[in-house]
């Protein structure tokens, strides 16, 4: 059976299987370079747009009509143009947060899991709970529970000027807000005061301004965009981080309580903090799996699977493969040749920072070694250089390690398989100087553990272990200003001319920025 699946709205996407194996999931902030990407309200412009990327998909899969066509929460009049640009002999819908929990259901490793979906809402509203079946592939609904913990989270930031660098906000805040704001909650401790008005905040969400103008009468604060003090929004931060997982924990413990699971799946965008994750997994006891697109762009995916579950090994990296818009000639011209996972390892020991761009883009939001920015983790400059320097983002967010999953134990107590960065860890003593470069200021770190050791990634982290230096690397995304994970090679050119990066590995070939940097990482110890 082949399929096509359609999401449109903010993270749009569009996924194509055949037979139950996925072939693409193509995120459409990849080909268009414009973050968390919404497909256009006008009708002449939302038609230009999908022609360009059903034109890709055909390109990259070779399928001209499909036996079934999916959509989640799309809206009539952009289903009736993706019917005429689509042959399909059947068209079907599936609610958000069914999407969202079949993704999460047949990315997990359990067989009758409890599926939590939770963000800032969709068709079907924000907070849901299933029971789901891998074997049967299916999702028994247990609970629509009115609670918002998406929206009302990132728009508290627009009162912080350290988290809105003062840029203008839409009504709600920019999606970007929410993961800054998870990072700069650990800035502060909570104010207990401020508790219970901030939970009421949340139980009560209905709309932005009255939500703002109520809490902030309740705590004697100017929320308005920001108006807060540093002490303030730092305190505020925390505050609002403390009450998501307060409210997190009782919904969860109400759902799980006498229920018996050999798991739980967390998906949806809130899915993506990964303070309030590991929370859930210490809490209670049972292993917590979050898919590698718990955000939007996994919805396209979700809704696939509504029609055909999958078959065989599930695999991140189902996105474009890398645009080789730069000639071979051009990269030698330019210092490059051919290099081995060995050699980016004995970069890494030097202190040089790697940008990998490598064959299929990774699936969500997290890079997880095909669009990675590489470097030393025991190295806090490292990180600083790379959030200033290259990223050009806040200096209060932290940057990922990737780790040989067997060797988590050495760093960790108690490692859970983390293969999309989902939990955010306490580090043992002994390894805290090994992660200088990855910790957070509240001395966890968000995981990435790696399996594949013939994976990029897990090579590279081979070739250090065989190096005689721990198996960890610092891993952030390869993007550079904001724009999404980079899709063209000669982005990462780009990425050489305009910031410090020190090298690039493009598809095997190791371009330095300058000859004076390869030369001086070449003569280094």
């Amino acid at each position: 059976m082949k399929v096509i699946a359609f999401h449109v709205q903010h993270d749009a996407g569009v996924s194509v299987a055949d037979s139950g194996q996925l072939l693409i999931a193509l995120e459409l902030e990849r080909l268009f370079e414009e973050r968390y990407f919404g497909c256009a309200a006008a009708e002449g412009e939302f038609r230009a747009q999908w022609q360009r990327a059903l034109e890709v998909v055909r390109q990259e899969t070779g399928i001209e009509r499909f036996d079934v066509a999916v959509t989640s929460w799309v809206p009539p009049s952009k289903r009736r143009i993706l019917k005429q640009l689509v042959k399909a002999s059947d068209w079907r819908e599936v609610d958000h947060h069914v999407a969202h929990a079949l993704h999460g259901l047949h990315d997990a490793p359990f067989e009758a899991p409890i599926v939590v979906s939770f963000d800032g809402g969709g068709n079907d509203g924000t907070f849901r709970v299933f029971r789901g079946s891998r074997r049967e592939g299916t999702l028994h609904p247990i609970a629509r529970i009115p609670l918002n913990l998406g929206t009302p989270y990132r728009l508290l930031a627009t009162a912080m000027p350290e988290v809105t660098g003062r840029r203008p906000q839409p009504r709600a805040g920019h999606l970007s807000l929410a993961g800054k704001v998870m990072a700069y909650a650990a800035l502060s401790p909570p104010r207990h005061d401020w508790l219970n008005p901030v939970v009421e905040y949340y139980r009560t969400y209905q709309e932005p301004a009255q939500a703002l103008f109520s809490l902030g009468e309740a705590l004697h604060l100017e929320l308005e965009p920001d108006a807060l003090s540093q002490d303030d929004a730092r305190s505020l931060a925390a505050t609002s981080q403390t009450a998501f997982e307060t409210l997190l924990l009782e919904t969860i413990a109400s759902v799980l309580q006498g229920a018996s699971v050999d798991g739980l799946v967390l998906t949806g965008g809130c899915a993506l903090n990964v303070v309030a994750n590991e929370r859930v997994r210490r809490t209670f006891g049972v292993p917590v799996h979050v898919p590698p697109a718990p955000n939007d762009g996994g919805i396209s995916v979700g809704a696939l699977w509504s029609v055909d579950p999958p078959v065989g090994e599930l695999r991140p990296f189902v996105g474009l493969e890398l645009q080789g818009d730069v000639d071979e000639e051009t990269l030698r011209r330019r210092g490059g040749r051919r290099a081995s996972a060995v050699e980016i390892a004995s970069l890494v020991r030097r202190g040089a920072i790697v940008g990998i761009a490598q064959g299929r883009a990774e699936l969500g939001p997290r890079a997880l070694g095909h669009r990675s920015i590489v470097a030393a983790a025991d190295q806090p400059q490292l990180r600083e250089r790379i959030n200033a320097r290259i990223k050009s983002r806040e200096w209060y967010r932290p940057v990922a390690p990737a780790i040989l999953a067997s060797a988590a134990s050495r760093f960790f107590e108690d490692a859970p398989s983390s293969p999309y960065m989902s939990f955010a860890l306490p580090v043992r003593d002994s390894a805290r100087p090994l992660l200088a470069g990855a910790l957070h200021v509240d001395g966890t770190v968000r995981v990435q553990t790696v399996s594949d050791p013939t994976s990029v990634l897990g090579a590279l982290l081979v070739a250090l272990e065989r190096s005689g230096a721990p198996p960890c690397v610092l891993n952030t995304s390869f993007n550079v200003r904001s724009r999404p994970l980079l899709q063209r090679a000669s982005a990462a050119i780009e990425a050489l001319d305009t910031t410090e990066l020190d090298f690039a590995w493009i598809s095997g070939w190791l371009v330095p920025r300058d000859n004076d940097v390869d030369r001086r990482f070449q003569e280094r110890p």
